[in-house]
C-alpha cells in the first residue's frame, strides 16, 4: 500500500509498491530541493516588496515605535538576502529547506518583537504571523516535519511575545488567535502533505513512463535493424538494399550527385563449397562480410546480393579514391587466413563497379546490370580483378 512520502530530518521516507532505486529517490530529492530553493528566492523577493508596503503602515499601527520598526525591517531584509544567496548555487540547494526555515523564523521573530513592543495579544501584527506560517506551509510542504517544527517554534515565539509584553494581554483574545492559527496552519499542513504524496506518485509514474519509452525505443531500434539485416552475414539483405538503392538514386537525381555501385563475389565459390563443405562456405561469407563492413566509412553501405555476391555503395569519392579503397578491400579479403584441417586457405574476390550519373537517366536496374557486366569482365580476366564499367 502506498504511503505518503515525507522528508523526515532530511531522510526521505517513501513506501510504494514499486522497488524504487536510490538514484530515483536522489533525483526526486534534487527536484524538490530545487523547487524549495526557487520558492525561498521568490519569498525573499516578495518580502522585499511587502516590507516596503508595510513600512508605511507602521506609523499608524505603532507611531511610538516607527523608527524601531524601520530598523527591524531593514535588518530582516538584509538577513533574508544573505540567507537566500546559497539558493542561487546548485551545489547548495540541498540545504534549501533549512534556508527557508531560517528565513521564516527570522521574520516571525521580528514580527513577534513588534508585537511585544505594541499591544501584545491585541496587536494587529498577529495577522502577519499567521500569514507567514501559511506561506511557509505552502512553500515548504514537501518537508512535513520541518514545516511542523517551524509552526511549533513560531507559536512559542508568539505566546512568549504576548505573555511578556508590557501591554499585557486578554486571555480570550489570545486563545482565540492561537486557536485560529493552529486550525489554519494544521489544515494547510495536512493539505500540503496530501499534495506532496500526489506529487511524488506523479513523479514516479512519469519516470516509469520515461523508462518504458526508452525501452520501447531500444526494442524498436533492434527490431528495425534486425528486419534490415541477414541472420548469417549481419549485413543488409537484398530486399532492403534494393529499396535503399532506389531511394539513393532518386535523391541523387534531385541533388545532381554521383555515387558508385560495387558488386563483388568470392572467386570459385562453388569449388570452395565442394572442396571444404558448406559450413566452411558459410564461415567464409560471414568473415568476408564482417571484414568489408568494418572497412566501410561514412556514406558507404554494404549488403548481400545473393549467394556469394555482395553489393556496396560508396558515395562522395573520386575515381582514384574509389579504386584505392576497393583495392584495400580486395587486399583485406586476400589477407584473411582460414584454417581447414590444419592447413591455411586464402580466398579472393572479383569486383565490378558502375558509376551512377544523374544526367544519363539511369535507374536501379540499369545500374545493377552495368555493375554485373563489369563483374563478369573482371572474372573473365583473372581472379581478384577490379573492373570499372565504362
Amino acid at each position: 500500500m502506498k504511503k505518503t512520502p515525507a522528508f523526515e530530518r532530511r531522510t526521505p521516507q517513501f513506501t510504494t509498491r514499486l522497488s524504487l532505486s536510490k538514484a530515483l529517490l536522489f533525483q526526486y530529492r534534487e527536484t524538490v530541493d530545487g523547487t524549495v530553493a526557487f520558492r525561498a528566492i521568490l519569498l525573499t523577493g516578495l518580502g522585499l516588496a511587502l516590507h516596503q508596503c508595510f513600512n508605511f503602515l507602521d506609523g499608524t499601527l505603532c507611531p511610538a515605535n516607527t523608527y524601531f520598526a524601520l530598523q527591524l525591517r531593514l535588518v530582516l531584509l538584509l538577513s533574508s538576502i544573505l540567507l537566500c544567496l546559497p539558493n542561487l548555487f546548485k551545489a547548495a540547494r540541498r540545504y534549501s529547506v533549512w534556508t527557508l526555515d531560517a528565513i521564516v523564523l527570522l521574520h516571525i521573530a521580528g514580527v513577534c518583537a513588534m508585537i511585544y513592543f505594541t499591544d501584545g495579544a491585541s496587536s494587529p501584527y498577529f495577522a502577519a504571523v499567521n500569514l507567514l506560517l501559511l506561506a511557509m506551509c505552502n512553500l515548504n510542504g514537501f518537508y512535513f516535519w520541518h514545516a511542523l517544527g517551524v509552526c511549533l517554534l513560531s507559536l512559542g515565539l508568539y505566546l512568549g511575545a504576548c505573555f511578556y509584553s508590557p501591554a499585557g494581554f486578554e486571555v480570550s483574545r489570545l486563545w482565540s488567535d492561537v486557536g485560529l492559527m493552529i486550525a489554519t496552519d494544521l489544515f494547510t499542513l495536512v493539505l500540503m502533505r496530501f499534495y506532496s504524496s500526489q506529487h511524488f506518485n506523479a513523479f514516479v509514474r512519469n519516470e516509469e513512463l520515461k523508462e518504458t519509452e526508452r525501452k520501447l525505443k531500444a526494442l524498436y531500434g533492434l527490431a528495425d535493424e534486425k528486419s534490415k539485416t541477414e541472420d548469417l552475414s549481419k549485413i543488409y539483405h537484398r530486399g532492403y538494399f534494393s529499396a535503399f538503392l532506389a531511394d539513393k538514386i532518386a535523391s541523387c537525381q534531385l541533388a545532381k550527385n554521383c555515387f558508385y555501385l560495387i558488386i563483388f563475389d568470392i572467386d570459385h565459390f562453388k569449388q570452395v563449397n565442394d572442396t571444404y563443405g558448406h559450413a566452411f562456405g558459410d564461415q567464409a561469407i560471414v568473415t568476408i562480410a564482417k571484414t568489408v563492413r568494418d572497412m566501410m566509412r561514412l556514406n558507404s553501405y554494404i549488403g548481400r546480393y545473393g549467394g556469394d555476391e555482395f553489393m556496396c555503395v560508396i558515395d562522395k569519392a573520386t575515381t582514384e579514391e574509389l579504386l584505392r579503397r576497393v583495392g584495400m578491400i580486395s587486399h583485406a579479403i586476400r589477407a584473411i587466413e582460414f584454417i581447414v584441417t590444419g592447413k591455411p586457405v586464402h580466398l579472393t574476390a572479383s569486383f565490378g563497379i558502375a558509376r551512377f550519373d544523374p544526367d544519363k537517366g539511369m535507374d536501379d536496374k540499369k545500374l545493377i546490370e552495368k555493375a554485373e557486366t563489369a563483374l563478369l569482365e573482371a572474372k573473365r580476366s583473372a581472379s581478384g580483378e577490379i573492373q570499372l564499367a565504362q
